[in-house]
């Protein structure tokens, strides 16, 4: 973990310790890597809820390990187990969820919202 990924760095705190949105970019980020493994080339996800607690410091120089575990498929919606490590055990836990459509109908989407 480096100082670009503390909450004084992104703003959301004054603290040297991992942020917030930083483990939940990296979470985010591992379920993602999960989804491409699985999904048509022309198919891709996009996250959609996220709850978790953030419940450990840690301090610049930490090794985090990040672990998402797909929990349950419903219709088109991916549920993942998120959980989150460093050198002295678990720093977070939650659930991440993602949709996932043809890559075709969500820039659709998308240009509609321009």
């Amino acid at each position: 973990m480096s100082e670009e990924q503390t909450a004084r760095y992104l703003g959301s705190g004054k603290s040297d310790v991992l942020a917030t949105p930083a483990l939940v970019a990296w979470m985010e980020a591992v379920a993602q890597e999960i989804v491409d493994d699985v999904l048509p080339t022309d198919w891709q996800s996009v996250g959609n809820y996220i709850e978790l607690r953030h419940s450990a410091m840690v301090p610049v120089g930490s090794t985090v390990e990040i672990q998402a575990v797909l929990s349950r498929v419903d219709e088109k919606e991916l549920i993942f187990a998120v959980s989150a490590f460093d050198e002295s055990g678990i720093i977070s836990e939650g659930i991440h969820k993602r949709t996932f459509s043809r890559t075709a109908v969500l820039k659709r989407l998308l240009k509609r919202k321009k």
